[in-house]
């Protein structure tokens, strides 16, 4: 699948969890994301938004499979904001429940987990 492809389906899974609020904050380094927020005045809520608003042009890369062996596809997007970009790090998967999603990282590009 290209990569426009396989974005444009993973942004429509990820539309329909944060519509349903099934889509949860759980950064993996939630040190280096918290402080990002903190600096830039942004909560959980402006997070959301940001991811709301991605499009298939913001991807960068992915899927891939989830670092820790755990189910479900792992895409890297960035968005521009203020003078810089933003890594946005996401995972979605399926259970029994139907899909589920997490943000895993948000923060400057270059800041990498």
């Amino acid at each position: 699948m290209n990569d426009n492809l396989s974005a444009s389906i993973f942004i429509m899974r990820l539309q329909k969890l944060i519509a349903e609020n099934k889509l949860i904050f759980k950064p993996r380094n939630r040190q280096k994301t918290m402080q990002f927020l903190f600096d830039e005045g942004l909560s959980v809520s402006d997070v959301l938004g940001f991811v709301k608003e991605l499009r298939p042009e913001n991807f960068y890369s992915g899927p891939t499979a989830d670092d820790n062996g755990s189910a479900g596809d792992v895409m890297v997007f960035l968005q521009n904001y203020k003078d810089t970009k933003l890594y946005i790090k996401l995972k979605i998967w399926t259970d029994k429940n139907g899909d589920a999603g997490v943000v895993m990282s948000f923060h400057k590009e270059g800041q990498y987990d």
